[in-house]
């Protein structure tokens, strides 16, 4: 009911409100978020991969073929392989020789809420246990740092199902030794091997019941040239930055550097498993 009488001087009193200084961000949280902004880049454009490196992943995603089915990925390379073969619909199995790249490969699945499709391994291709088979193996960049590469190949073929496809990548060995690589008598992280010949990959995956489809050279000196930038302004401290920004930079140009036919340093091979 409304009143026209005057409020008494204790009804006078209203409650004042003290406006609050706006909450400033704590430093934890920034840096959080910085961490956070890192690991998406990471991740979503693997900033910390070369334009070398970027574009031969370009090349190989064309073969990679789309779920559900069953891909093992031999050597990681952190997990960005491993995210490509995720996002794809694939249940996935990796194996990666340290525990830290491990750690990433797990870290970069919980992110981006795929950890139930993924079990990683840790250890040697030669003595870890996967259960197989699987439709897909991809294996990038890691069959020249295995000493007995024809014992990797034929476990390879024995995780395979019959038809299912063989993607890897080696570097050529007449021009495979890129600036920064080293050979080494051991498996200490160096090649083993410089590379390999197309005719003497072919010859080891038949006598292992796999035949090649199709092989793909790609970066040639032109992308060499470019990468040997790379990794020098990268290598210095005062640079890195600079480093990172160039290769960014050079990534939508690679495809126009890798058309210059000459000398490839890496080969995509394409091999399915025969029935």
């Amino acid at each position: 009911m409304l009143s026209d009488a005057r409020p008494t001087p204790a009804e006078r009193q209203v409650d004042v409100v003290v406006p609050q200084a706006a909450a400033t961000p704590r430093r934890g949280d920034v840096a959080a978020l910085r961490r956070a902004l890192l690991r998406l880049a990471a991740d979503r454009w693997a900033l910390q991969i070369d334009a070398y490196s970027w574009r031969r992943y370009a090349l190989i995603a064309r073969f990679l073929p789309y779920g559900p089915i069953k891909a093992l990925n031999i050597g990681t390379g952190g997990g960005v392989e491993t995210l490509r073969l995720l996002q794809r619909g694939h249940r996935v199995t990796t194996i990666n020789l340290d525990h830290a790249t491990a750690r990433r490969t797990r870290a970069r699945a919980e992110r981006w809420g795929w950890a139930d499709r993924h079990e990683g391994t840790v250890g040697h291709v030669l003595h870890v246990d996967v259960t197989g088979p699987f439709q897909l193996v991809l294996m990038s960049e890691v069959l020249e740092h295995i000493a007995d590469d024809l014992g990797t190949l034929r476990r390879v073929a024995g995780w395979l199902a019959p038809g299912g496809r063989l993607v890897l990548s080696t570097p050529t060995a007449s021009d495979g030794m890129l600036p920064g690589d080293r050979l080494s008598a051991r498996e200490d992280g160096g090649h083993v091997r410089p590379g390999y010949d197309g005719p003497e990959l072919d010859a080891m995956l038949a006598r292992l019941g796999l035949v090649t489809l199709r092989r793909l050279y790609n970066c040639g000196v032109a992308c060499c040239w470019q990468l040997r930038l790379e990794r020098r302004l990268r290598r210095a401290g005062a640079t890195r930055p600079l480093g990172y920004a160039f290769g960014l930079a050079c990534r939508p140009l690679m495809p126009l550097l890798d058309a210059v036919p000459y000398r490839p340093s890496d080969q995509i091979t394409i091999a399915v498993k025969l029935p």
